[in-house]
């Protein structure tokens, strides 16, 4: 008995090449055969990362389409080894055929600075709708696979926290992964509980894994949040959890500062001081210091 497919078994086979044709030249190319597998190869050559692995298997090329959307001819090219058909689509067309890039990158490029889309439509023409529709569709893409073309620049350390925020009304979470200056990670959960965060996070392993199929990073610097603690480990068991250290001192600040008003001042002078050391032997010794002097102190417990 055949199974349907999930969603998310669709969600990250990719079907469309996106290639950076000349577009003076495009025209010419498309409807013949041998130049059109000469771009494609020259292409494979520079840009291997755009491809599927099983390419250097060998393809056949399709036929020519003309898609209902745009009156630009692209072809599609069939895998030997998988038997998969793959669309080729050129740089100078937006995601989904919708419109040229030239066309409407000045528009988009406006809405970095939150132009609305009302005046978008002011001033560029079409509908406000349309400018949203394609706005929203930028965010279809992987953000790790449009971000990182080599798997030798997959981040081995990432961090990660998660943002409130409300969608149509409702109170949701932004599961955030970042590494390297650059977000890598957005998805929202719509609870911060372990299940929901483990399947906004799996958004980020399986987009890296996309690039490396066995990839999973060092470590996660993370808050005190359980539940985002252990749908980490699920995702990638063999991570290693760093707490952050602003979040260390934030949790023994609100337990100091009812019993232990008169100490605090010296706990966390000492505790920043760990922060600052130079190197990591010198972080670790001032560590063991700061644990050591906290036991020695009978009015405050060891565990503060």
């Amino acid at each position: 008995m055949n199974k349907k497919k999930s969603y998310s078994q669709f969600k990250y086979q990719k079907r469309i090449i996106c290639l950076p044709f000349d577009q003076k030249n495009y025209y010419d190319i498309v409807f013949e055969a041998n130049k059109f597998r000469a771009s494609v190869d020259k292409f494979i050559e520079q840009y291997p990362q755009l491809f599927p692995s099983e390419i250097t298997q060998g393809y056949q090329l399709k036929d020519v389409r003309f898609p209902t959307k745009l009156p630009v001819p692209i072809r599609r090219i069939l895998l030997k080894k998988s038997n998969i058909s793959y669309t080729i689509r050129p740089a100078f067309v937006m995601p989904y055929m919708t419109a040229m890039t030239e066309d409407v990158e000045k528009a988009l490029f406006l809405r970095k600075y939150q132009v609305p889309f009302h005046a978008l439509k002011y001033v560029f023409g079409e509908n406000s709708m349309k400018w949203f529709r394609m706005e929203q569709s930028l965010g279809r893409n992987s953000i790790v696979g449009t971000t990182i073309r080599w798997a030798d620049d997959l981040p081995e350390h990432v961090v990660a926290d998660e943002k409130h925020t409300w969608v149509s009304g409702e109170k949701a979470y932004i599961a955030t992964t970042c590494a390297n200056h650059c977000i890598l990670g957005v998805s929202v959960a719509s609870a911060a509980d372990e299940t929901e965060l483990t399947k906004a996070y799996g958004v980020f392993k399986n987009e890296t894994q996309e690039i490396q199929p066995n990839y999973a990073p060092k470590t996660v610097t993370l808050d005190g949040w359980k539940a985002a603690q252990n749908a980490w480990k699920t995702l990638f068991p063999s991570l290693l959890l760093i707490f952050c250290f602003l979040h260390v001192f934030i949790k023994i600040r609100d337990r100091a500062k009812k019993k232990f008003k008169e100490v605090f001042s010296e706990i966390s002078e000492k505790l920043w001081n760990c922060f600052k050391a130079p190197s990591k032997r010198t972080f670790s010794q001032r560590v063991r210091r700061l644990v050591e002097w906290a036991s020695s102190i009978n009015d405050i417990p060891s565990n503060i």
